[in-house]
């Protein structure tokens, strides 16, 4: 909804989106709009819901097909999944040697 290439705070429409947890409202924002809003995104996504009805099952999916199209996300993602724990272990033959 925002023509700035650059948003520097969350607009009125993308609030009221996220008030209301409007789903709908929120997969019509820009790439910028979502990315302000990323951190409530991923939780609303990954955290256990209060609600378990099916509307917010697809709600969900919709968030998360949401958050799957940001190539933020997925770089992210990419970076959480590697084994951190081999990694040390790694690093540290290494350091022996």
């Amino acid at each position: 909804m925002a023509d700035t290439a650059s948003l520097q705070f969350v607009s009125p429409y993308a609030f009221g989106a996220m008030q209301k947890v409007d789903v709908a409202r929120l997969a019509a924002l820009s790439d910028p709009e979502l990315r302000l809003l990323l951190p409530c995104l991923v939780r609303m996504a990954l955290c256990a819901p209060a609600d378990q009805s099916n509307a917010w099952a697809q709600d969900k999916k919709l968030i998360l097909r949401l958050l799957s199209g940001v190539e933020a996300v997925n770089s992210i993602v990419a970076l959480l999944s590697v084994d951190f724990h081999a990694l040390e272990q790694d690093a540290r033959k290494e350091q022996q040697l």
